[in-house]
């Protein structure tokens, strides 16, 4: 759904705006496959404004990444438990991992070096070992099991539901146990091999 910003919009609105519609198409295609003036349509803007108040395709992502690390540290909030954090990760249904997968899709392509780096620039990932509470490798490596099967999850759950025949399970009962695997996965006690 296109943001139409009026004429005589201010600064700020433009660049929500392109932000907002940057941030749909990225979840909806590959960033490579995503134009400025694409995302400048989608702004309800024309390409001049996006070339004037953001620039390139690489401070788009700049700022972007930046919006999305604000974002995730304003609903972590000082108060959240590792547990919240993996909440919040996997979100409320199986789709809201569209975030997660456009991440994903810009570190995995060669072409979106840009997008790469200022997602390496504006992580957050290592905030959650440090709010399980003791420290240490042990803490880090659950942390990093949790990920790796929260990301699986969100780049790959339409193939894995497919490929194991999952469709009898309801998609939120799935979803649920897929939630339960993964707090189980990040509260790791027993000795792992090594």
């Amino acid at each position: 759904m296109a943001t139409v910003v009026k004429g005589g919009a201010s600064r700020d609105a433009v660049i929500a705006a392109v932000l907002d519609a940057a941030d749909r198409l990225f979840r909806e295609r590959p960033t490579a496959d995503v134009s400025l003036r694409m995302i400048a349509e989608e702004a309800g803007v024309t390409y001049s404004l996006v070339n004037r108040h953001i620039g390139s395709k690489d401070a788009l992502f700049e700022r972007l990444m930046a919006r999305y690390r604000e974002r995730w540290l304003d609903r972590l909030g000082d108060d959240a438990t590792y547990d919240d954090a993996f909440d919040l990760m996997l979100g409320d249904s199986s789709d809201s991992g569209a975030y997660l997968r456009m991440l994903a899709s810009t570190l995995l392509s060669d072409s979106d070096q840009a997008a790469a780096e200022a997602h390496r620039r504006h992580h957050t990932l290592d905030r959650i070992p440090q709010m399980r509470g003791d420290e240490g490798l042990d803490a880090v490596i659950d942390t990093a099991a949790a990920l790796a099967l929260i990301y699986g999850w969100r780049f790959f759950a339409p193939m894995i539901r497919d490929s194991l025949h999952l469709d009898g399970l309801a998609e939120r009962e799935l979803h649920e146990q897929i939630r339960a695997r993964v707090h189980a996965v990040a509260h790791h006690t027993d000795d792992a091999p090594g």
